[in-house]
């Protein structure tokens, strides 16, 4: 794929993790990003595990572990593992550690709308509930 030109939304909500044990984190945004893509025909979720590149035996063991996690072939689709330089990509995206997951709202061309870290907190559900709105015009 490439990013962001392949986003399908134009709101696209970026859930990045950097460990395997930072899932339990994004899955606090799950039912929000999940609610907001049924309700907007413009906004699209995608969890984005970033791994440091690897041998691509590797690779299909990691992405055959997350297919195994999530058992809906449905949502795969929305499940996109990286596989770079992930000092690189932090710095792309202004993210300056692993420690905690990165939530971000981009737009097509790549511009980060609005972004936080952590678990979902219900300030942050609303923030970025009117983040999504502002961004598709929903209001």
């Amino acid at each position: 794929m490439n990013f962001p030109a392949d986003f399908e939304g134009k709101a696209n909500l970026l859930l990045i993790s950097f460990e395997p044990e930072q899932a339990k984190d994004i899955e606090t945004w799950m039912p929000l990003a999940q609610a907001l893509q049924h309700m907007n025909f413009q906004f699209r979720y995608y969890k984005m595990p970033v791994s440091s590149p690897e041998n691509l035996i590797y690779r299909w063991w990691d992405n055959s572990s997350l297919r195994s996690v999530e058992t809906d072939p449905e949502t795969w689709h929305w499940i996109i593992p990286l596989y770079i330089n992930k000092t690189d990509f932090r710095r792309s995206m202004n993210i300056p550690n692993e420690k905690e997951v990165v939530v971000a709202l981009v737009d097509k061309t790549g511009q980060v709308l609005w972004k936080a870290s952590g678990r979902l907190t219900d300030d942050k559900k609303a923030s970025l509930t009117a983040a999504v709105a502002a961004a598709t015009h929903l209001q």
